[in-house]
C-alpha cells in the first residue's frame, strides 16, 4: 500500500509539473511572444507600405516634371487669347495622349478661373492655396465634368501670360494639369493583403480627400477623429502615433475599432501637402509569421501533454508490466518525439528561405558593390603599376612613354566610371538640367560618324548610317544630352559585336500630325552578343551588367543604358529594345524634336576643319589660380612644355591683388580655379571684372575646375568668365579653347568647351 502510495504521489506530482509548466508559457506567450509578434507584424507592415508609397511619391515627382515641361511649352506658344490658350491645350492634349492617362491640362488666372483644353472653366475662390501665392501648388477635388476625384498639379508662372478674353483682358498666373485620381488605384493596391486594406488621401487636418477603390473600413469625413476614438494595444495611443509622424514622417501603431482590430500606418507626403493611410485587418497582416507561431503554440502544447501522459504511462508500465515493455514504450516515445524535431526542422528550414527571400535585394547591392570595386580597382592598378615602372625604366624614354599612354588610357577610363556615377546620381536627385538650341541633324549624325568611325576601323567592323525622309533638317533640343544618349548606345554596340561585324545607325522622320514638332525615329543595331531575354528585362535598370565569359572582359559601372532611358524619356522620347543572344541588339528611340527656324545650312556632311599645327600657346604668358601645390606643378611644367609661362596664386583674393598690380598685357589670359579658401574662383573672377585694371572687362578667363556638371559650366559663364574646362586638364582642349577665344575676339565672346 505505501508503493502504491508513492507512485500516486509520483504521479500527481508529474501532473501538477505539466500545470505549472503550461501556466509559465501561457504567462510567457501573452506578455514577451505577444509584444515579439506586434514588433514583427509591425516591421512586415512597414516592409510592405514603404514601396507602395515610394512609388505614389515617384508618380507625384514625375507630374511636377510634367508640369514643368508643359509650363515650357505654354511659354514658348505665344498665346495672344483664351482662344488661343484653349487651342494650345488641346493641342497638347492630343500630342500626349493625356485622354489615355485621363489627365487635364489647366490653367489659373489672377480672379481665380481655371481653363481646360475643352474650354471648360470654373473658380477656385472657395480654396486658400492661392492666398500667398507659392511656387507650386497641389490639391484634390472634384472634376468639373464627371464629378470624379482629381489631383491637381498648378506651377506659377515666371511671368503672367496677359491675354484677351472678348473685351476684357485677363492674366494667367499659374498652369498645370489635373490627373483623375482613379489612375492612382493600381499604386494603393496591395497584393499581400489581398485587396483587403484601404488607402486613403488626407489633408493636414485629417479629412478625407480621396480614397480608392477598395474596401471601406473607416466610416466618416474626418480619419484623424475616427483613429482617436479607436481602442489602442500594446501600450500604444493616437497622441504617440501623430507625435511620431510629426518627427519622422511616417507612423505605424494597431488599434480596435468596432470590435475589430486593425494595423494602419500613416505617410506624410515629401512633394504634396497630403497625409495617406493605410488601413489592413490585422488578421491579414502577417498571416504566415502568426500561422507559425500558433503552429508552434499547439504543438508545444500537445507535446506537453504527450510527454505528460507518457510519464503518467511509463510509471504505470513500471507498476505492471516488466523491464522490456518499459524499454518498448521508450522507444516509441524517441520515435514520436524524432517526428516532432522533423517538423521543427520543415519549419525552421521555412522560416530560413523566407529569411534568404528577404536578403535578395541586399545581396544585389552588395553584388553591384563589389562589381564596382573591381572596376576601379582595374583601371587603377595600371596607373600604380606603370607608375612604378616609369620609376624603374626612367631612363628609357621610349618606355616611358609607351607607360605614360598606358596611364592615360586607364585614367580616362577611371574617369568615365566616376562621370557615369556622377551622371546617376544627379539623375536620381532630378537636378539633370537640359540647355536647348537651334542645331542641324545632319550635322550632329554625321559628328558621330566622325567620332565612332576610327573605333569601328580599329576592329575592323562596318559602320553603316541611313538617313531617311529628312524634312526638316534643323531642330531645336539638347545636343550634349543627345550626344550622350548615342554615344552610349554606339560605345556598347562597338564593345559588344566582335571584330569583322556590322553596327548601323538609321535615323528617319515619320510622319507627324504637329507643324511645331518633328518626330524622328532612331535604330541602333549590331549583329553582336546580343543578351538573353532575362537580361533583357532589366538592361535600363541602374547597376545591371551581364554576366558570361563574353561579357566579363568588358568593363563598366552598369549605368549607362539607366543613363540612357532616364535621360530620353527626360526629354519626352521612349527607348526600346529588341535582342536575342548571339544575334545582335536593335535600340529604337522615338523622339519629338522642335522645329527651328529655317536656315541656310549646307545638306552635304562637312568634315572637321584641321586643326592649325601652330603651337597657339609658344609665348604665351598666363596668370593661374591654383591652390594644390601638385595641381600647380603640374600645370606649371605642361604650359613650359609648350613655351609658355604663368605665375601660381593659391587663391583668388591673391589672384586678384596680382592682376591689380600687373601691367597692362603682362598677362594674356587667366586661367581660374573654382574651389579655394579665402576667395572662390566665382568671386575672384567677378572682383576682377569690377576692378579699375585697363584690360578688366576683355582679359580672357577660363574656369579650370573639377566641377564638370552643366550648372557649374553656368555659374562659370555666369561670373563674367569666357570658357569652362573640366579637370583633369587636357592640354589638346586647352589650345582648342584658346584658339576659339582668340577667334571669337579677343576674349570677349562666351565660349563653353566640353570635355
Amino acid at each position: 500500500m505505501r508503493k502504491r502510495n508513492n507512485y500516486r504521489n509520483l504521479i500527481l506530482g508529474c501532473c501538477m509539473t505539466g500545470i505549472a509548466m503550461l501556466l509559465a508559457f501561457f504567462f510567457l506567450y501573452h506578455t514577451y511572444i505577444q509584444d515579439i509578434i506586434y514588433e514583427e507584424r509591425l516591421n512586415q507592415m512597414e516592409e510592405i507600405t514603404r514601396q507602395m508609397f515610394q512609388n505614389l511619391e515617384d508618380v507625384i515627382d514625375s507630374h511636377w516634371n510634367r508640369v514643368t515641361e508643359e509650363c515650357n511649352y505654354l511659354r514658348d506658344a505665344n498665346v495672344q487669347t483664351t482662344e488661343e490658350l484653349c487651342r494650345h491645350m488641346k493641342k497638347k492634349h492630343e500630342l500626349s495622349a493625356y485622354a489615355d492617362q485621363k489627365i487635364t491640362l489647366m490653367a489659373v488666372d489672377s480672379e481665380g478661373e481655371y481653363y481646360t483644353e475643352t474650354g471648360n472653366r470654373g473658380l477656385f475662390r472657395d480654396l486658400d492655396y492661392f492666398e500667398e501665392s507659392p511656387e507650386k501648388i497641389s490639391f484634390v477635388f472634384d472634376s468639373m465634368t464627371d464629378n470624379q476625384s482629381e489631383m491637381v498639379f498648378l506651377k506659377r508662372l515666371p511671368e503672367p501670360i496677359h491675354l484677351q478674353d472678348g473685351e476684357k483682358e485677363t492674366s494667367i498666373l499659374y498652369f498645370g494639369i489635373a490627373q483623375d485620381m482613379e489612375q492612382l488605384n493600381p499604386y494603393f493596391n496591395c497584393d499581400a493583403y489581398d485587396g483587403n486594406n484601404s488607402v486613403y488621401v488626407l489633408d493636414d487636418n485629417g479629412f478625407k480627400l480621396f480614397n480608392s477603390n477598395q474596401v471601406e473600413l473607416i466610416k466618416g469625413h474626418n480619419v484623424f477623429s475616427v483613429l482617436q476614438n479607436m481602442k489602442y494595444l500594446h501600450n500604444s495611443s493616437f497622441e504617440k502615433t501623430k507625435a511620431e509622424l510629426e518627427e519622422k514622417g511616417c507612423s505605424y501603431s494597431n488599434a480596435v475599432l468596432d470590435g475589430t482590430e486593425y494595423f494602419y500606418g500613416l505617410r506624410r507626403m515629401n512633394n504634396a501637402e497630403w497625409t495617406l493611410i493605410f488601413l489592413v485587418p490585422a488578421e491579414y497582416v502577417a498571416t504566415n509569421t502568426l500561422e507559425l507561431v500558433n503552429f508552434v503554440t499547439i504543438f508545444i502544447v500537445i507535446f506537453t501533454l504527450i510527454v505528460a501522459v507518457f510519464v503518467i504511462l511509463g510509471i504505470s508500465f513500471v507498476m505492471h508490466r516488466n523491464q522490456k515493455e518499459a524499454i518498448r514504450v521508450e522507444r516509441e516515445n524517441n520515435a514520436k518525439l524524432e517526428t516532432v524535431n522533423t517538423k521543427l526542422r520543415q519549419a525552421k528550414q521555412a522560416a530560413e528561405e523566407a529569411f534568404q527571400v528577404a536578403q535578395e535585394a541586399s545581396r544585389s547591392k552588395s553584388s553591384f558593390l563589389a562589381n564596382m570595386s573591381h572596376d576601379i580597382r582595374t583601371p587603377m592598378n595600371a596607373i600604380i603599376g606603370m607608375t612604378s615602372l616609369i620609376k624603374h625604366d626612367a631612363g628609357d624614354k621610349g618606355k616611358v612613354i609607351e607607360y605614360a599612354n598606358k596611364i592615360d588610357i586607364s585614367s580616362q577610363h577611371l574617369l568615365g566610371i566616376i562621370n557615369d556615377v556622377l551622371d546617376m546620381s544627379k539623375i536620381e536627385a532630378g537636378k539633370t538640367t537640359f540647355k536647348y538650341t537651334d542645331f542641324s541633324i545632319l550635322d550632329f549624325i554625321q559628328e558621330l560618324n566622325v567620332i565612332f568611325h576610327s573605333q569601328t576601323d580599329e576592329k575592323n567592323q562596318t559602320f553603316t548610317i541611313i538617313k531617311e525622309d529628312i524634312q526638316h533638317e534643323r531642330v531645336n533640343g539638347d545636343q550634349v544630352h543627345l550626344m550622350q544618349i548615342f554615344s552610349n548606345l554606339l560605345s556598347n554596340a562597338i564593345k559588344y559585336t566582335q571584330e569583322g561585324g556590322e553596327i548601323q545607325l538609321l535615323i528617319e522622320e515619320c510622319e507627324s500630325n504637329s507643324a511645331i514638332y518633328a518626330k524622328y525615329r532612331f535604330l541602333v543595331s549590331d549583329n553582336g552578343v546580343g543578351m538573353s531575354a532575362d537580361f533583357k528585362n532589366t538592361i535600363f535598370d541602374a547597376f545591371t551588367r551581364a554576366e558570361s565569359s563574353l561579357t566579363n572582359k568588358i568593363q563598366g559601372t552598369g549605368l549607362g543604358m539607366a543613363i540612357t532611358k532616364n535621360l530620353v524619356e527626360a526629354m519626352g522620347g521612349t527607348i526600346d529594345v529588341e535582342s536575342e543572344l548571339g544575334q545582335g541588339s536593335c535600340f529604337e528611340i522615338l523622339m519629338d524634336l522642335k522645329i527651328a527656324e529655317d536656315k541656310s545650312v549646307s545638306l552635304i556632311p562637312q568634315t572637321e576643319k584641321d586643326e592649325p599645327e601652330d603651337n597657339i600657346l609658344q609665348g604665351m604668358k598666363f596668370l593661374c589660380a591654383e591652390d594644390n601645390e601638385i595641381n600647380a606643378e603640374i600645370l606649371t611644367e605642361l604650359l613650359k612644355i609648350e613655351g609658355a609661362e604663368c605665375t601660381i596664386c593659391e587663391n583668388g583674393e591673391e589672384i586678384l591683388k596680382t592682376f591689380e598690380q600687373s601691367a597692362p598685357g603682362e598677362y594674356d589670359m587667366i586661367l581660374m580655379d573654382v574651389q579655394m579658401p579665402v576667395m572662390n574662383g566665382y568671386e575672384a573672377t567677378k572682383a576682377i571684372r569690377r576692378s579699375s585694371h585697363e584690360l578688366a572687362k576683355t582679359i580672357p578667363i577660363i574656369a579650370m575646375t573639377a566641377n564638370a556638371f552643366s550648372e557649374d559650366i553656368q555659374h562659370s559663364l555666369a561670373a563674367g568668365m569666357n570658357a569652362h574646362i573640366s579637370k583633369p586638364v587636357d592640354m589638346k582642349m586647352l589650345k582648342k579653347t584658346i584658339r576659339s577665344i582668340k577667334s571669337g575676339g579677343g576674349g570677349t565672346e562666351t565660349q563653353v568647351i566640353a570635355q
